[in-house]
């Protein structure tokens, strides 16, 4: 038994997927060096699974981000909270409302790259930069503990077997393909996926096509209208949950710069990620943790094929 009493720590990304993902080696740091330690995760609405699942995460807290448009709202949101004068919050990306709802919940430490004077942390001491947004994350508990340790993410999702998973297990030498992303110069070519998804069915292996929203399914389309139909369309047809279950099942991944690398990563999943849009600097895996293959700029499908097929070996 222990006396030493709980501290309360709260982590802010109320971003996407894959920075929510990221965060998690931040999450992972804070129980190395505080075992004794509740870790309450902040996220925007949608992605609650995201957080939920994390290895660390012992709570999750809904930001409704038009909600706290408002100061009606965001009073609200602190008015709320179920953790006052939490030990340390970690605010990541320059957001002005999350370190101002951390002033106003009295958080002990503020911790944050941010540098508005309005809205700053409220230490003294220099927060150090570092290039990769693992290590800028995870290098904010520094100013804590002097030091981080270089963890590997991890995503805890529970076995479900909802029609689309089993629908997978039914699948010969499955294979996750996302083209995808929220901005089109990370997103394959039409053309270059079709000719990796023929590449992939000569090599035996059945392509997955997953992906969500507008973008995802006029891919899909212009796939068919490529003349490509080799492929399984699960565009629209996965919660995070399912997509985590699914590339478990799957166990290797071909993926653009987006959240299913750093779902594959949190997995263990062997993958591929591409990054045509450049800032594999700052984004892409550190293959000394997770079985990955970087691969930046253009890259015809021959050579993605050979990529691919080096990391599931």
């Amino acid at each position: 038994m222990t006396n030493e009493q709980e501290k309360i720590f709260l982590v802010f990304n109320t971003a996407c997927i894959g920075d929510m993902l990221v965060t998690n080696a931040l999450v992972q740091n804070i129980k190395f060096y505080y075992p004794v330690s509740k870790v309450v995760f902040v996220c925007n609405k949608p992605f609650v699974d995201v957080a939920k699942y994390q290895q660390g995460v012992d709570e999750v807290v809904v930001y409704d981000k038009n909600e706290c448009k408002t100061l009606k709202g965001l009073l609200k949101f602190v008015r709320e909270f179920p953790y006052k004068h939490p030990y340390a919050s970690f605010v990541t990306y320059s957001n002005e409302r999350n370190l101002l709802i951390s002033r106003l919940l009295g958080a002990k430490h503020i911790l944050s790259n941010h540098r508005c004077k309005l809205w700053n942390t409220k230490e003294k001491y220099e927060i150090k930069d570092f290039t990769h947004i693992k290590k800028h994350w995870s290098g904010l508990i520094d100013a804590l503990t002097g030091e981080h340790k270089n963890l590997a993410i991890k995503y805890n999702a529970p076995e479900v077997n909802t029609p689309v998973v089993e629908k997978v297990k039914t699948l010969e030498n499955p294979v996750v393909l996302c083209t995808t992303s929220n901005y089109y110069k990370k997103d394959m070519k039409v053309s270059d996926c079709a000719k990796l998804i023929f590449l992939l069915n000569q090599e035996g292996f059945t392509p997955v096509l997953t992906g969500a929203g507008n973008v995802s399914r006029d891919f899909s389309v212009k796939l068919r209208q490529e003349g490509c139909f080799d492929f399984i369309n699960l565009v629209d047809c996965t919660s995070f949950v399912e997509l985590a279950n699914i590339l478990k099942i799957c166990g290797k991944c071909i993926t653009v710069d987006t959240g299913t690398l750093h779902f594959a990563n949190a997995l263990q999943v062997p993958v591929v990620g591409i990054f045509y849009d450049g800032h594999a600097d700052m984004w892409a895996p550190d293959e000394a943790l997770y079985p990955a293959k970087t691969l930046e700029g253009y890259v015809a499908p021959e050579y993605v094929l050979e990529a691919f097929k080096e990391v599931i070996r």
